[in-house]
């Protein structure tokens, strides 16, 4: 394996350094809008929202730019189709990514998000995808079993898929932040996605760990002639929209797993026989599929006092999350199940949320919100996009808007933040 990432690191630079010397030459960031298009639709193409503002910072560095991407879904098995027949490149995502952290390296950005599932859940049964996993070179973290008769059977090489992608990202030396998916709890536990994904769990009062945080992005990173005179603060908040669910909750004793039973018995027919299948269900009632999950209240109280302390500190605020929040920007199937209680929260403090960027959907799709002005996001994923493309973004934040500069099948775009300029009476 080592070889092998090897080699994937030199073909990435390699190709980085060709589609540098091409892109330095034939555009600056501000003119690399060449996927943008507008449309009323938010599923197959992104709306401008800032026809006023798009020139005015030409000569103006952003206050702060990070790397973005998500859904990497990498597997050792050949590839392959989604169950709803999506293609799907499961060795170029690694590749893909590899090549964007080496391309996040060369830009200096503030950090990176990487929105979730950065392994598939195929890891947890390779052989049955078309995988070979040599048995006697398995390592201490591949889950493996003995047969009947004696003989070791891998199942699951989640462990070692994760350090692979995770090494691949390492070209990168700044500060990544993760959130999770449903795919990784296929694999691992929440405890293993802690040590590998540094991501700060809390352990509620239930005794379940939930993964819910913020960070405030420091502009550390820009070369001094490109320092921004900006003094804009901005936050992370990174939402866990898996709080609420089936998976990796303990069947007997989880008080999430038991709400996530109620919550799907009560609206999902095909349960729990089918409990992927959103079949005879209609509109957003569609979200509510076992894939998915919702956020309990525990979780949404710290979102409020998270956004009303960035008010009083003066701070704007991106939200980050696996699952999409608004339902005009994503299929239904996708959504966080209580994504109205999430939604009427962001929209109280639209004075300090600029977007909000989640993954899941793969297809990507945007909105800006008509009531609070907030830009929602569903970025695409790196892992349906055939070689030799490569799809992830960098965002620049500049005082008035956000720069989307899509690369791949990642459509660009710009954004008005006039919505932050609004005091609100509080």
């Amino acid at each position: 394996m080592t070889g092998l990432l090897q080699l994937i690191f030199l073909l990435a630079n390699l190709q980085l350094s060709l589609s540098f010397t091409t892109r330095t030459q034939l555009m600056s960031p501000q003119q690399h809008r060449h996927h943008h298009r507008s449309s009323s639709s938010s599923l197959t193409a992104h709306q401008s929202s800032s026809n006023s503002t798009s020139d005015d910072n030409t000569n103006t560095p952003p206050a702060y730019t990070f790397g973005l991407l998500t859904d990497i879904q990498h597997a050792p098995i050949p590839d392959g189709h989604s169950f709803t027949g999506n293609a799907r490149y499961y060795r170029h995502a690694m590749e893909a990514a590899a090549y964007a952290a080496q391309h996040f390296q060369e830009e200096r950005v503030n950090c990176v998000v990487n929105l979730g599932d950065i392994i598939d859940g195929k890891c947890a049964d390779v052989q049955r995808w078309g995988g070979e996993v040599d048995t006697t070179t398995a390592t201490t973290t591949t889950a493996v079993e003995e047969t009947s008769n004696g003989d070791k059977m891998i199942v699951s090489v989640g462990h070692d898929a994760i350090d692979n992608v995770l090494q691949a990202l390492s070209v990168y030396s700044g500060k990544i932040l993760h959130t999770y998916g449903n795919h990784e709890l296929y694999n691992l536990s929440r405890d293993r996605l802690a040590e590998k994904l540094s991501i700060p769990f809390t352990l509620e009062d239930t005794g379940d760990l939930v993964g819910y945080y913020t960070h405030l992005i420091e502009n550390c990173n820009q070369n001094d002639e490109e320092q921004s005179s900006s003094s804009m603060k901005l936050r992370a908040l990174v939402l866990d929209t898996y709080d609420l669910c089936l998976l990796d909750r303990c069947p007997d004793s989880s008080h999430k797993r038991h709400r996530a039973h109620e919550i799907l018995s009560a609206n999902n027919h095909n349960y729990p026989h089918e409990e992927n299948s959103p079949e005879g269900l209609e509109g957003t009632n569609r979200r509510f599929v076992a894939f998915n999950g919702g956020i309990d209240e525990p979780q949404l109280e710290w979102l409020r006092n998270s956004l009303e302390m960035a008010r009083e500190n003066e701070e704007k605020v991106i939200v980050f999350s696996h699952q999409p929040i608004h339902p005009d920007s994503t299929w239904p199937t996708c959504l966080v199940w209580n994504y109205d209680e999430v939604l009427d929260i962001l929209r109280s403090y639209k004075d300090v949320i600029i977007a909000s960027f989640s993954g899941h959907a793969h297809k990507g799709g945007y909105v800006r919100d008509e009531e609070s002005g907030i830009h929602f996001r569903s970025v695409e994923a790196i892992l349906e996009s055939s070689p030799p493309i490569k799809t992830y973004a960098i965002v620049d934040v500049f005082e008035d808007k956000l720069v989307i500069r899509g690369e791949g099948d990642c459509l660009s775009d710009v954004y008005d933040i006039d919505h932050t300029k609004v005091k609100l009476k509080v």
